[in-house]
């Protein structure tokens, strides 16, 4: 035993330096992350419902602030699709025509998620379709309508009647909520 400066004994000197982890760290480690990262996986991939649930809640709050807001500012607003979502629409009354809706956050355009399509149709005539638009009028009274999302074999149809009674339907038999 050698004997340093300022009091410090040196033992045998080490010829090699083990480095590094063992093979059951690591499979702790590997185990540990596959436990964590599978319990994630649900939350990041959404299936084709889980997106028509999500999408139908956000479109029946939307019409419901349009309706309000049509009745309380006293205008004609209007929902109509686009090639990748739907808008809202208001009516310019000097000019007689429609217009988008600018400057208002919760009614600007929309785009759906990949896939995902939008029918208009005729609540009293399911099997028949027209190409325009829902109106909401300033009276606070609506024409019976219903907006068709599908994304797969997966559907949902946000229903609206007279009175602003809307409801989310899952098939035509189904009722999901009714707001």
């Amino acid at each position: 035993m050698q004997i340093l400066a300022r009091g410090r004994f040196r033992l045998k000197p080490f010829k090699y330096f083990v480095c590094g982890f063992t093979l059951l760290e690591l499979m702790v480690v590997l185990i540990i992350a596959g436990i964590s990262f599978g319990l994630m996986m649900p939350h990041l991939m959404k299936n084709d419902d889980d997106l028509l649930k999500e999408e139908s809640m956000r479109l029946v709050a939307l019409m419901e602030y349009a309706s309000d807001s049509a009745s309380s500012n006293g205008r004609w607003l209007a929902w109509t699709p686009t090639n990748s979502g739907y808008r809202f629409m208001q009516r310019d009354e000097d000019k007689g025509s429609w217009q988008p809706v600018i400057g208002d956050d919760v009614l600007r355009e929309r785009h759906l998620p990949e896939g995902m399509t939008t029918l208009i149709t005729n609540s009293q005539q399911p099997k028949m379709t027209y190409n325009g638009m829902i109106q909401f009028s300033p009276s606070g009274i609506q024409s019976p309508y219903q907006i068709e999302l599908a994304m797969g074999n997966s559907k949902r149809i946000v229903s609206g009647n007279l009175l602003g009674k809307i409801e989310i339907i899952a098939s035509p038999l189904q009722v999901i909520s009714s707001i």
